[in-house]
This record gives structure tokens, sequence and C-alpha cells, in this order.
């Protein structure tokens, strides 16, 4: 996965820089999803609509919210249809999702979203997850720490790899982990590979340009490990590469966010899970 208010302020950047196009047509409105299901866990749709330039200025968060959208994930044999409602642990604070469907390895599924006169539409897989060999916690500096992964990858299939963290009680979502995107391309065979595992950098978070790659003694550390389908591992490549160019709103990028959306923007994206705590306190004792 992968992901995340990152699609707003995406979308801001791209349309901000539609500005500099010789092209005076104005940009037409159309779905934007952000969405996810994760094994053992219910499907998660946050919904916004792109916006026209000429009112760019002066719209709301509310202006982009899309309330009363029908949302429905199917497994192929059963289908739900997912409830909107206010979340404030997203931004925008407004979330479609369900407790009558968890996601389950080796299913493919379908999201449909319909608005209005307008359908969306993708599908994901959810592959089988694989669980770590072990989580180290070392000095970085004389106050920072550092986690180091290890896990062993199949040399006989195709594997793409995914870190999110959460600092318990600092943020309220999984971010992707700064550089925690793997492809198995890169791997050595049936070797224990280590990687550390940095916090999530993203938009809409205080003190962005003092971003470290570390933690610190007081930090509880939630880790998400996840295997990934292609489509899903194209899609966080895409976010990774606008994060990283567009983390100074100053500067404009012409990257396009890679989707797998049909009849809209954004992404649709499906995570085999493995989950661990790490309380840098306890360990480093």
């Amino acid at each position: 996965m992968k992901h995340i208010e990152c699609i707003i302020c995406m979308l801001l950047l791209m349309l901000l820089s539609a500005c500099q196009s010789p092209y005076t047509t104005p940009l037409q409105e159309e779905i934007i999803v952000e969405g996810w299901i994760e094994s053992g866990s219910g499907p998660v749709v946050i919904l916004t609509k792109s916006m026209i330039l000429e009112e760019m200025q002066s719209q709301t968060e509310g202006d982009v919210l899309l309330p009363w959208a029908k949302v429905t994930v199917s497994d192929g044999i059963d289908s739900v249809v997912l409830t909107g409602g206010i979340n404030h642990d997203y931004f925008p604070p407004y979330v479609y999702t369900t407790s009558h469907m968890k996601g389950e390895a080796g299913k493919t599924y379908w999201l449909r979203v319909e608005y209005g006169n307008r359908v969306a539409t993708a599908k994901t897989t959810i592959p089988y997850p694989q669980a770590l060999e072990g989580l180290r916690v070392s000095k970085a500096s004389d106050s920072l720490y550092q986690i180091t992964a290890s896990f062993m990858d199949n040399p006989l299939s195709k594997d793409y790899y995914l870190f999110q963290t959460r600092i318990f009680n600092k943020e309220t979502r999984y971010y992707p982990a700064f550089l925690g995107l793997i492809d198995d391309e890169l791997l050595k065979g049936d070797a224990v590979y280590r990687h550390q595992v940095q916090p999530g950098i993203h938009f809409m978070t205080a003190g962005v340009d003092n971003y470290r790659p570390y933690y610190k003694e007081g930090d509880s550390v939630l880790i998400k490990f996840s295997k990934i389908d292609e489509q899903s591992y194209r899609v966080q490549q895409s976010i990774n590469e606008i994060v990283a160019f567009s983390s100074n709103p100053a500067f404009v990028t012409d990257l396009d966010l890679y989707s797998n959306i049909d009849g809209g923007s954004g992404f649709w994206c499906g995570y085999g899970v493995t989950q661990y705590r790490v309380v840098i306190a306890d360990s480093i004792k």
C-alpha cells in the first residue's frame, strides 16, 4: 500500500501545475478514490472530487467531499454496500467502511463507486501475508533510535512488500514508511534481508521540513508489514515519487499519480498484513 490526505495535496499540486499549460479548457470534475482492504480488516474508502481550476481558491474541504455516494465492495460472491460517516482519524474526515466484510488473503475484491451519473470501478487482490523474522532497535545518536526489520523472500515467486508505520498517540493512521516499498527484484534470493523501517513522511503533518528517519525513546511504534500485488506496488511507487518531489508545496511537480481506477482517479489497494508493536523504551532496556 498503500497511502494516504496525500491525495488532496497531490491533486492540488497537479492541478496547479496545469495552470502553466497552454490550454485554457477547464479541468472536469472527477471522482477521486483513496481505498484499501487489508487481510482481517474491513474495507476503507475515502472519496473526494477534483477541483475545477477557476474555483480552486474559493472551495473548502466540504466542497470536495462526496458524502452521498453508493460504494459497493464485492469478493465475487458476496457484495456489501459501505456506510459513510464522520471519522476524524482520517483527512478528509469522512470514510466509507463496513463491519460486514473482512479482507481474506488470496481473494480479489471489486470496488464500485456510484455518484450521480458517474461510476468508478477498480479491483485488487490481497496476497498471503508473510511474517517478519525479527525487529531490532539500535541507537542512531544519543537520543534517536532506528528499527531494523529482517525477513526472507521466496525466490520462486514475484513479490512486493510495503512497510507502514504509525507512532501511537501521535498519529491517527498508518502511513507508508519512508523508503518502505520493496520490489524483490532487488533482493538476494534465500538470504535474510534487513531493512531499516523509517517513520512515514506525509503531508498535513507539522514539522515535515524537520523530518528525521529515526524514533525517540518515548515512541511506541506500530508497524504493518504487507505483501501487495503489482498494481498496488505501482500506486505506492507513484505516491512515493510525488511525496518526494512535492514535500515543499512552493514547488510544483508535473508527475502523474498512477491510478488503477476506471472512471476516476486514485487507487484501490489490497494488503496481506502482519502487524507489530515496538516500544522503543522497552527495547533499549
